[in-house]
């Protein structure tokens, strides 16, 4: 902690905020996690850049958090530093054409469903899959986030990423590799290690009455499945064709909906989201997992692969 502090002591306050012993509860979709050793607030890239910068001199773990969703973090809390790349939210249109198409720049902390907004504002279409989903443009690409048989990285153009020195590199998102939720950031990937610090999304002119439209369905569906009514990171497992259904259908024709182990709860509304019922621990929704998983496999064989994230120490 000792190191920590020091580093604490040499991040630019002007261009950041800092704490220490930060609970993730507060900052995570579950309202579940331990404390954080050391959480930075970065105000810009160019801040989040001197931030890695140096916390990789000083060999300290990071953990690049943006909206929160599609995380379970541990209840002994995330060792390190967690950066939270909230306040890095610009959203703006950028100038020309791309083949009769809008750019929309984005930077990495700003909330998907106020991009959406955003492109509604701008009579732009391309995104109202997304509306309503939880987290920000960061983890969005990072996951390469999926809905509604569409997805993130259809729609981006370029990105720009930080390497663990704070390098910045821009890169064409048609270049790179990818696949059903996930991105070339992840482990094992191309980029892995590095941070998405901003995109451009391509989007198409279009009347805002019809973009509002689309954007009322996707969330009147999200609403029609209880996606709000209790912390959950969205949808816990990934969806996988070899099943021959989804995997929200083969949990409820399993008798799972409603399942709880302590406040930690299969919805009963959508087998595939598990919510918080208010003082759900990590420890608790972890087994929970792992206990669909397991009748998943005694029944039909399959192992079901989560979507959401393990962080931290449980």
């Amino acid at each position: 902690m000792e190191k920590l502090w020091q580093i604490a002591q040499k991040i630019n306050t002007e261009q950041c905020s800092v704490a220490l012993s930060e609970s993730m509860r507060a900052h995570t979709t579950f309202k579940i996690g331990g404390p954080a050793d050391l959480y930075v607030r970065p105000r810009s890239i160019r801040a989040l850049a001197e931030v890695l910068r140096r916390l990789e001199n000083a060999a300290i773990p990071v953990f690049l958090l943006g909206g929160g969703a599609n995380i379970l973090v541990g209840d002994k809390g995330i060792r390190g530093a967690v950066i939270d790349t909230g306040l890095i939210s610009s959203i703006y249109p950028v100038s020309g054409l791309k083949g009769g198409r809008v750019l929309l720049y984005a930077a990495c902390g700003a909330s998907v469903s106020l991009l959406c907004e955003e492109a509604l504002a701008r009579g732009l279409s391309g995104l109202e899959n997304f509306y309503g989903m939880p987290g920000s443009v960061g983890g969005a690409i990072y996951m390469n986030a999926r809905c509604y048989d569409d997805e993130i990285s259809l729609h981006v153009d370029e990105i720009w990423h930080l390497d663990t020195l704070g390098s910045i590199q821009k890169v064409s998102a048609a270049s790179l590799p990818w696949s059903y939720k996930r991105s070339p950031f992840m482990p094992g990937e191309g980029l892995a290690g590095s941070t998405v610090g901003a995109a451009t999304f391509v989007l198409t002119p279009d009347n805002p009455q019809a973009i509002a439209a689309r954007m009322r369905a996707r969330l009147a569906d999200r609403m029609q499945k209880h996606h709000f009514d209790y912390p959950s990171a969205g949808s816990m497992f990934k969806n996988n064709r070899v099943f021959g259904e989804p995997t929200g259908k083969i949990l409820h024709e399993l008798g799972l909906r409603g399942y709880r182990i302590g406040d930690a709860a299969i919805s009963p509304w959508h087998a595939n989201i598990f919510i918080n019922l208010g003082a759900a621990t990590a420890r608790d929704m972890r087994a929970l997992i792992e206990h669909a998983q397991e009748v998943v496999l005694a029944a039909r064989g399959w192992h079901l692969e989560p979507e959401v994230l393990f962080v931290g120490d449980f």
